[in-house]
């Protein structure tokens, strides 16, 4: 980019898209309420606001990627996930090729201990899933698999009672879908987008059967205090339709920041536009674009100092979705290790990135982090306090102290966080 947005600027395109995010009788339309793209920063411009310290935390029973993991009751908790068993032969035993429905926990008062087992998800194995907790509970939905009905709408919640961990029904989403942006205020959940999946390909444009227009783009509540009256449609996200974007709430309003687009023809595309809404008012506001297109960001708790949104390890497409459905190429300059360990044959060829974005909800800026240690892509984080736990979904195997981490990997990293005086 050959300039830069001015403040004035910035103000103008926000408030423009305050403005177009409503028509003036109440209805909205997919191109009424697309505004004119706010730039993104120019990447060598943006400064380093977080740094990591790292260390490697408890592993998990077993290599996997998208599981869903969450806090409750002080125990990391994660359910469901795939294991594509790609380096069995390397590292037998903890690699088992499947979908999950398992459920285990880590108590953090006794990390020592490891991962126990929990009561399993009730309902079919699966990964994927959406969800976020209120209160002591995590509620979750969806997900898909490689068997019919592929992708899935039912929802259950997990609770702890007594020492004693339950799961409970909850009311299945409008059609199915997986990797939806979901984040929690107050009691109700709010679920932005998501894919459909047919054994074929994954849809974000609608569903597999046409029905629902604009998946990707629809947007959905929950009032967890009144689960009988079911999800309700709100208004939904004018930008792109996507799935795996980076979701948080910050002071009350909620930020869905990138993701994964599928064109018409059934390739993947990087999603660049950002949004804010606000529930107070029922508005949608643009930010700015990322500032490579490299993203895709799994379910996790991203909100450091309730201020700044992790996005590690974006993958970066060929190609760009706009609002509009033009498909553009990509931008912006990835980072990945120089690995200096051998690789599974089978990943070889394989890349994967290792940058760290952040997102600053105080000046809608972006700037980065410490890049993790090993290439990755869709991890997982959860952030409490000054500590972050990230659960790799896809790396190119690694080592860590000599021991070797597969595709689908159990490692467990762990950071301290230090907010720099970047400003």
């Amino acid at each position: 980019m050959r300039f830069v947005v001015t403040l004035l600027l910035s103000i103008f395109l926000v408030a423009s898209g305050a403005v177009l995010a409503a028509e003036a009788d109440g209805s909205r339309t997919a191109e009424s309420s697309i505004p004119v793209s706010p730039e993104p920063q120019p990447q060598a411009s943006l400064p380093q606001m977080l740094r990591f310290a790292w260390s490697a935390g408890p592993a998990m029973p077993q290599g996997m990627q998208d599981n869903h993991v969450a806090v409750i009751h002080n125990w990391i908790v994660s359910v469901c996930g795939f294991c594509g068993g790609h380096d069995a032969d390397w590292k037998p035993g903890v690699y088992p090729r499947g979908f999950l429905n398992k459920t285990w926990g880590l108590d953090l008062a006794h990390e020592e201990n490891g991962w126990v087992d929990l009561p399993p998800l009730p309902g079919a194995p699966r990964q994927g899933m959406q969800g976020t907790r209120i209160g002591d509970a995590l509620y979750v939905w969806g997900g898909f698999s490689y068997s019919e009905p592929y992708t899935y709408k039912d929802g259950y919640r997990l609770s702890r009672k007594e020492a004693k961990w339950m799961w409970d029904d909850l009311p299945s989403l409008p059609s199915p879908s997986a990797w939806a942006g979901t984040c929690a205020l107050g009691n109700k959940i709010y679920c932005l987008g998501g894919t459909d999946y047919d054994a074929e390909r994954f849809y974000t444009l609608a569903d597999r059967t046409g029905q629902v227009e604009r998946l990707g783009s629809r947007f959905i509540a929950l009032d967890t205090e009144h689960p009988d009256n079911g999800w309700q449609e709100i208004s939904p996200c004018p930008g792109t339709p996507r799935c795996l974007t980076a979701t948080a709430e910050v002071k009350g309003k909620m930020y869905f920041i990138g993701g994964v687009a599928v064109s018409s023809s059934g390739s993947y595309c990087n999603v660049v536009d950002s949004w804010r809404y606000d529930p107070a008012v029922d508005t949608w506001q643009r930010l700015r674009d990322l500032p490579i297109s490299g993203s895709g960001t799994s379910p996790g708790y991203l909100v450091y100092k309730n201020r700044y949104v992790l996005l590690p390890c974006g993958y970066p497409y060929d190609t760009v979705m706009k609002p509009d459905g033009a498909i553009v190429p990509k931008y912006g300059n990835p980072s990945s290790v120089k690995p200096t360990w051998e690789k599974h044959p089978r990943f070889k060829d394989t890349h994967y990135f290792n940058h760290c974005f952040v997102y600053d909800t105080q000046t809608d800026l972006y700037g980065t982090a410490t890049a993790l240690p090993f290439d990755d892509v869709a991890t997982i984080t959860i952030i409490l306090g000054d500590t972050a736990y990230m659960f790799p979904g896809e790396t190119a195997g690694f080592r860590w102290d000599g021991e070797y981490f597969g595709h689908h990997t159990e490692f467990v990293l762990k950071a301290e966080i230090t907010e720099l005086n970047w400003q």
